[in-house]
């Protein structure tokens, strides 16, 4: 019995391992709220998949039963069996075959007490703020769920029951969160498990694909190389806070997260490139990275579950953000001036818990 996960190793072990056995495999959905086999087919939007959730989610949205052991294990405990303490585990992490020159994450801990601890903290202080202040960077008003999620330290069922019953309890409106970890999440799994390769642009919707064909000649000024993107050498001071972010935390906000997409591709040489480079850099450095929401908010930069825009250079009928319209909507200067404060330090400054 193991996770029907959609990407990565999970996908690949699931397709393997059957073969090699003589015992029946079976394949549990622990990501969505909905699991994503009772969605029968991709959908391209979130107002195609909405009504079929809402449709399935009085069945699955409650608690599952209490989980009870009926025989305890009784056999040796196995030779791979390690003990994780606090204290020994700078020395485990030394031994692994990993990238070493990845610094650990200066705002998130690992682990199911810390993400019980902060999902407390989230529904607590900052829901009633949510809606309002979401996409406002330097107001740390989201829930930071995506790691924990991504680990399966705690599960979208648990955190969307949490909310419900908070806001129910204190009359707090938290119908936006619930969209976005149910709705906007499971459109991302649905996804994931309907393509082969989910990184790719070839799963673009037809207009995006047309798109791309007309523009893919389009002199991109400045340009700048993978390793300048990935070190954060740029014109642009937001942006490169931005990077800096995804060094430090291991995770950029989300708002902020779909500019700095968007200046990457007006940045680099071809479209696949700048996907191949937000991806990478993901799968290097994001504690969310390689995940069902990762390769769908990539590829929402060219269009991916969004509509057509007008016109313009490189970008031609893909949505476009700039620096200005940033500067108009959030406070830059203080998200600037908090990552600047991070690299100097070596210490989160808005870290929750």
């Amino acid at each position: 019995m193991t996770d029907d996960y959609p990407t990565f190793i999970a996908r690949d072990h699931n397709r393997s391992v059957p073969g090699k056995l003589d015992i029946p495999y079976y394949v549990v959905d622990s990501s969505c709220v909905v699991p994503m086999r009772q969605i029968e087919k991709r959908q391209f939007a979130a107002y195609t998949i909405r009504p079929r959730i809402q449709k399935l989610l009085p069945k699955f949205f409650k608690a599952p039963d209490l989980l009870l052991v009926n025989r305890a294990f009784e056999g040796a405990i196995p030779d791979f069996h390690v003990e994780v303490t606090d204290s020994n585990i700078p020395d485990l992490v030394a031994s692994c075959d990993i990238d070493h020159s990845i610094k650990p994450s200066l705002s998130f801990e690992g682990g199911r007490l810390p993400a019980e601890k902060l999902l407390r903290f989230f529904v607590e202080q900052t829901l009633p703020r949510f809606a309002d202040e979401r996409n406002e960077p330097a107001k740390h008003s989201t829930s930071h769920m995506s790691p924990y999620l991504h680990f399966g330290q705690l599960a979208s069922l648990e955190i969307a029951l949490a909310v419900k019953e908070h806001a129910e309890k204190h009359d707090i409106n938290a119908d936006s969160y619930l969209e976005e970890i149910i709705m906007r999440r499971e459109l991302s799994f649905n996804y994931a498990s309907n393509v082969e390769l989910p990184d790719r642009l070839e799963n673009l919707p037809e207009w995006a694909l047309a798109n791309m064909a007309v523009h893919s000649r389009d002199p991109r000024n400045p340009q700048y190389s993978p390793e300048q993107i990935e070190r954060g050498e740029t014109y642009d001071e937001l942006w490169n806070a931005t990077q800096k972010e995804m060094l430090l935390r291991g995770k950029i906000q989300g708002y902020y997260r779909m500019y700095w997409g968007k200046k990457i591709l007006e940045w680099s040489e071809t479209y696949q490139q700048a996907a191949d480079v937000m991806v990478d850099i993901h799968g290097k450095y994001a504690l969310d990275g390689r995940d069902p929401n990762t390769f769908t908010n990539i590829l929402w930069c060219f269009g991916l579950h969004d509509r057509a825009w007008g016109e313009r250079p490189i970008f031609g009928k893909f949505r476009y953000m700039s620096g200005d319209s940033m500067k108009r909507k959030t406070n830059t200067r203080a998200y600037i001036e908090e990552i600047r404060l991070m690299e100097q330090t070596g210490r989160d400054p808005a870290k929750q818990v």
